[in-house]
């Protein structure tokens, strides 16, 4: 420690003292005057360097070498250096730039200083370069904790050169926000992190921390995935003069390294919470980097916000990250007093690591190089085997350097070729040596291992599980001297030869991560019979050389199993995070996980296996047979580490552990007929060429490469050909081809002029809010929010039949609706006691509020301002889910036309409906409702295209009268569905840089019409996957023309509004509890509010539960169900008994028929079977954090120590 203080203390000067001696120009920034008159004034001030210039030609490009403060922290907290494209004010002003902003247009960082810090001198050849054509304005902002009697004339002095140097430098701002510091306590982390903002190496010679007063230390890292590795750059205490410090070497950063810093805090004393805030009595948490690169490589001012990377890489900190360096007294004393010697008078980079920085300016230029990747697949099946007895395992096998003999190639793509009622599951594994090495040979792998060596599970399946394909550079690499041995457990002997098998996709291009398993399994366990609620429970320490990143998982047991569970463990911070939930009586696929969960080395992983012996008489044992049971959960990664590519936790490492598992590890899932119907077979079928089944992919929208033809020449092998292979570096079989696909599309997203609003909503607005559901905007231009207060949205929220889990005679006790204005004060709030799971709301053009509860399932119509809280419509019945023409289930929107005499609602989570109402309010204020039609139709568990109507969670509406359409975010298909005022499609809006789920839109007919939407986060986060974004689409084109984000970027946002002339937007965030306004610059055309102080009183009648009358269309279409009746009369039979029984079991919904009054919605199977599932992709049906849906059925034996030497 003591090694890296030394160079630290290469001179601190006194403020005030002689500068350090130069013969070079200097530009002097002077505070003309400032007379702060309050606590925590933000004074500015510009300065036109063309002005203050001394060069010939005052359009000169200068290049900045030094900085001198003149300065003493008595009266400036704290200086930052900005240049600016234009001031707010005109040079020689002073004006507040707190409640204001500093500059108009762009700004970025290039000095800081507090606490009475030195001048600095950067090294040679290195300067920060100011070009009075690009950017002629410097701004300088000084904080004063408490006002001056006298003006203030504090400054700073830029020595420069007109000589350019050889390299130009920059600053890197890491930044936390959002941070709540408890009282009296010791140790409290705020941690930063994120990817390296610059595709060019950046060489970091020197940092400057900054808190306020509770901080003891900041530290700064580079994190090397591969290898878990961090390496120091920055540990300083910002209670000494907040200096740039120099590093002890230069810092050579490369793309795709990950920058961390960590900011730790000791309220010991402070009896009040302390949060992250412009004030002194708040704290704050930056980490300045100061970098050189050779000049246009990158921009000068970079920022890393928050922890984009994840908690993962905060968790994996070293243990001392929170250690604040050795004492210094005397820079403690120095930086509260300028009159206290400390022997040295400035800091100065000119005679440090100059061989360092020779060599790391001599790097090669980090990125990837585009490369064509080939790719093909391959049938891995049994040549015909007939088992023979019950119980059977064969197994089969093939020498890669059968199907390339040159070449490692890695499987990135699966899916069955068989169907459940044949192969009971089936096991691909890769080895060295296995049992028979004669390509086609057999052997039973029941009583025998699959391998002599070590065997080592790349995939499996059972229960008519859909295929599975990686993320995108993600795969399992496959070595030449390795053989692909299938397993197939056969339930039952067979008549004819069976040719099950898996269907693999190769590619040859390295990708960057391996793809890998971990299986935890439960070896031994005592089944008792007619007994509820039986453990299995395994759990291990991850023994792994760099973190593995968890992205799908499937459960295994038989017909006992009721439900497995996964966690995390972090015996760290002693946090349990739940990795997965499945119910093993599904089709056991690899199903996706919500957000890829990161697993560091050294953390536990632990899972429970529940078992529900109610009926069965008879003891159980774990085993290999169909009468056994057993415990298997697969997790599927990705990792730098070429070696933890299978991984095997067997049993409790550490019994204690499993006490502390959180509550409701053993609770089954809720029913779900769907997938258990799947399960049993009753809607297999075989996949072959021209019927494939649909994927379940965890690449979240990535860019597929487009198709090129083959780079050999025509006639031509680009490989040597062998006997039995075609062209292709890969085995060729009977109708499959090799496919070579090109590089992807990595063309970055369009920007816009849109920029967040800093300080919005003031921190009394922000500390009432909770998790926020909806915005819309009023007609005086306010912010109306709606929030769900103390509640949020998870697992025991709703039950099983969609009905409201929890206690329905407790609403939320705070206001729910914030009237919120341009400075960010609320104005107006209500709705406590009224709501119990608030979505969306809007607001229509005379000022009425229209609002949506989703465990209500009702939507409401309310006077301005919610008026005395009497709502003027009600439809839906409190608290009772259907889908007929009284009730929804879960509405998500409400859309309102200018006149507001008609309306419509996406009844969503449930229905997958959008239904147009007509409304007249009578001479009494009572309103009429009239339903006038419906279409839609949900994407059910066996859809494979996505159609027009076919909603899969309409999520959000937005109105554009004047184009005559009515738009519906469509959310877990990602895409935007318009269509006209009558409900006919019109065009579908997916542009290939969306992201695979769209939570909200909003329309604007400014610019020729725009619809702006916004994205969710993807099920599995890996390197390459779309963040959340703001998107603008252009509604003539239907083209992406621009899109916006938030400083750190959009977490989980949920709903967005925007201004009639486009300039505000508006967006709330689930988690965090967040509001973020977003603006052009232009000034607001709304009028000026007359809001009162008070709520306002109502117009019109007290609202009752209405009776909706439905007109009858003349139009309705029977063709799906006449078609299905024709053609599959067996499976229309089925689903009508398993509609049946839904609709009696659940008393919701209504058989269509000739009398149907629905306008388009034709009746089909997935309507009956679960509509609002998409195939067998996890698809979350809500804001919470929650896994898949679940229920049983019955199976038989997989994977064990003993039948697989494992």
């Amino acid at each position: 420690m003591s090694s890296l203080l030394l160079p630290m203390l290469v001179g601190l000067s006194l403020a005030g003292e002689p500068t350090m001696p130069s013969t070079s120009p200097s530009l002097d920034l002077v505070m003309p005057g400032a007379k702060p008159n309050m606590d925590d004034s933000y004074l500015c001030s510009s300065f036109d360097v063309t002005k203050l210039s001394q060069a010939t030609d005052p359009q000169s490009e200068l290049h900045v070498t030094g900085f001198v403060p003149k300065a003493d922290a008595h009266k400036a907290h704290h200086m930052l250096l900005y240049s600016c494209d234009e001031p707010n004010e005109k040079p020689g002003a002073v004006y507040d730039c707190l409640h204001h902003s500093m500059c108009r247009g762009g700004q970025s960082i290039m000095f800081a200083w507090a606490k009475n810090a030195p001048p600095t001198t950067l090294p040679p050849g290195v300067s920060f370069n100011i070009n009075p054509a690009q950017r002629k304005y410097l701004v300088l902002q000084i904080h004063y904790a408490h006002p001056l009697q006298e003006e203030d004339n504090t400054g700073l002095s830029l020595t420069y050169q007109v000589d350019p140097t050889t390299y130009t430098a920059g600053i890197l701002l890491m930044v936390k926000g959002g941070l709540t510091i408890p009282p009296n306590t010791p140790v409290v982390h705020g941690d930063v992190n994120c990817r390296l903002p610059s595709d060019t190496p950046l060489n970091m010679f020197a940092f400057r921390t900054h808190a306020h007063s509770l901080s003891p230390v900041i530290t700064g890292y580079v994190y090397n995935e591969e290898g878990h590795k961090y390496r120091e750059i920055a540990r300083g205490s910002p209670q000494w003069p907040q200096a740039f410090y120099p590093m002890k070497k230069v810092q050579t950063v490369s793309p795709g390294e990950i920058l961390t810093a960590r900011c730790t805090y000791n309220s010991t004393g402070v009896n009040h919470v302390t949060n992250i805030g412009s004030t002194a009595g708040d704290e704050m948490c930056n980490l300045y980097i100061m970098f050189f690169t050779k000049p246009g490589k990158v921009a000068d001012y970079l920022m890393c916000a928050n922890e984009q990377e994840g908690p993962a890489i905060s968790r994996g900190l070293p243990s001392d990250s929170d250690k604040p360096p050795a004492a210094m007294p005397e820079l403690e004393a120095h930086a509260m007093d300028s009159s206290v010697k400390t022997g040295s008078k400035e800091i100065n980079y000119a005679d440090l690591f100059k061989e360092e920085q020779q060599q790391s300016t001599t790097k090669k230029k980090g990125g990837l190089e585009e490369a064509t990747i080939r790719t093909a697949y391959f049938n891995l099946t049994m040549p015909g085997v007939t088992p023979t007895r019950q119980d059977d395992y064969l197994c089969t096998g093939i020498s890669m350097s059968n199907l390339e003999p040159v070449r490692r190639l890695w499987a990135v793509e699966f899916s069955a070729l068989s169907t459940g009622n044949q192969a009971h599951h089936m096991i691909v594994s890769k080895c060295k040596n296995p049992v028979k090495t004669v390509e086609g040979g057999t052997w039973d792998c029941r009583h025998h291992a699959m391998c002599r060596d070590s065997s080592k599970i790349m995939f499996a399946w059972a229960k008519h599980a859909a295929p599975t394909e990686l993320p995108g550079d993600v795969g399992f690499k496959l070595e030449k001297d390795d053989y692909l041995v299938l397993q197939v457990h056969y339930v039952n002997p067979l008549l004819t030869p069976d040719h099950s098998g898996i269907r693999m996709r190769f590619v040859d291009n390295s990708p960057k991560y391996t793809a890998g398993m971990y299986l935890l399994l439960r070896r031994q366990l005592a089944i008792p019979p007619d007994t509820t609620g039986i453990h299995g429970d395994v759990n291990c320490q991850a023994k792994i050389r760099s973190p593995i990143h968890v992205f799908a998982y499937r459960t295994h047991a038989h017909t006992l199993g009721s439900v497995i569970t996964g966690y995390r463990y972090s015996p760290q911070t002693q946090d349990w995070r739940l990795l997965a939930k499945g119910n093993p009586n599904w089709p056991q696929a690899f199903y996706p996980m919500q957000t890829t969960m990161t697993v560091n080395p050294g953390e536990i992983l632990a899972a429970r296996c529940t078992y529900n012996t109610t009926g069965h008489h008879t003891p159980t044992k774990i085993g290999a047979t169909g009468g056994d049971e057993m415990c298997n959960l697969y997790l599927m990664f990705y990792t730098l580490s070429t070696q933890d590519d299978f991984l095997v936790c067997v049993d409790e490492q550490n019994p204690g552990l499993t006490s502390q598992l959180p509550p409701g590890n053993d609770l089954p899932l809720p029913p779900n007929p769907a997938l258990e119907h799947k399960a049993a077979g009753q809607e297999a079928s075989l996949v072959s060429a021209g019927q494939e089944a649909s994927l379940v992919s965890y690449s979240n929208g990535l860019p597929v490469g487009d198709t090129v033809p083959s780079p050999a020449k025509k006639g031509e092998s680009s490989v040597k050909k062998r006997p039995g292979v075609d062209n292709g570096s890969v085995k060729k079989k009977p109708g499959v081809e090799p496919i070579y696909a090109g590089p992807r599309d990595s063309k970055a997203l369009p920007g816009s002029d849109l920029s967040v609003v800093p300080n919005w909503p003031n921190k009394e607005t922000e500390d009432r809010l909770g998790q926020l559901s909806g915005v819309a905007i009023d007609i005086y231009g306010n912010a109306i929010i709606f929030h769900r207060g103390d509640r949020t949205w998870n697992g025991m929220t709703f039950k099983g039949d969609d009905t409201y889990g929890l206690e329905k005679d407790k609403p939320i006790p705070q206001d729910t609706v914030l009237t919120v204005n341009a400075t960010g004060h609320t104005v107006n709030s209500w709705g406590k006691n009224m709501f119990f799971l608030p979505h969306m709301i809007t607001v229509d053009k005379k000022n009425n509020i229209w609002l949506t509860d989703v465990a209500l399932h009702q939507v409401f119509k309310f006077p301005p301002y919610g008026g005395d809280h009497v709502p003027l419509i009600v439809l839906g019945e409190r608290f009772v889910p259907g889908s007929d023409d009284k009730h929804y289930c879960k509405p998500t929107a409400v859309a309102v036309s200018e006149d507001t005499n008609s309306f419509y609602v996406s009844d969503g989570y449930c229905n997958s409906r959008i239904i147009k109402y007509g409304v007249t309010v009578q001479p009494t204020g009572e309103h009429d409702v009239k339903k006038l039609f419906e279409w839609g139709k949900g994407s059910g568990p066996f859809t494979v295209k996505k159609g027009p109507n076919s909603f899969n969670i309409p999520h959000g509406l937005a109105l554009a009268e004047d184009r005559s359409e009515i738009c519906v975010a469509d959310r877990e298909n990602g895409r935007v569905q318009c269509f006209s005022l009558d409900g006919d499609f019109t065009r579908s809006i997916q542009p290939q840089e969306f992201g695979s789920r769209i939570f909200s839109v909003a329309y604007t007919s400014a610019n020729g019409g725009q619809l702006h939407a916004v994205s969710g986060p993807e099920f599995s986060l890996n390197p390459w996957g779309k963040k959340p974004t703001g998107y603008i689409v252009s509604m003539e084109s239907g083209e992406l023309s621009g899109s916006w984000n938030v400083p750190g970027g959009l977490q989980n946002p949920h709903d967005v509004a925007v201004s009639a002339d486009g300039s505000i937007v508006y967006v709330v965030e689930l988690n965090p509890f967040k509001v973020w306004k977003l603006t052009n610059g232009a000034p607001q055309s709304a009028p000026l509010p007359p809001l009162p102080d008070t709520v306002l009183s109502t117009h019109g009648q007290p609202a009752h539960n209405l009776a909706i009358e439905q007109l009858v269309p003349a139009n309705m279409n029977s063709s799906v169900v006449l078609a299905a009746a024709i053609s599959v009369p067996l499976t229309l039979l089925v689903a009508l008994c398993l509609a049946w029984r839904r609709c009696r079991k659940k008393g919701k919904g209504t058989m269509p028929g000739t009398t149907s009054k629905s306008k388009y919605k034709d009746w089909n199977v997935g309507d009956i079977l679960g509509r609002n599932k998409d195939g067998f992709k996890q698809v979350n049906t809500d804001e919470r954090d929650g896994m898949l849906d679940d229920d049983s059925e019955s199976e038989v034996e997989e994977f064990s120590i003993p039948a697989n030497h494992a």
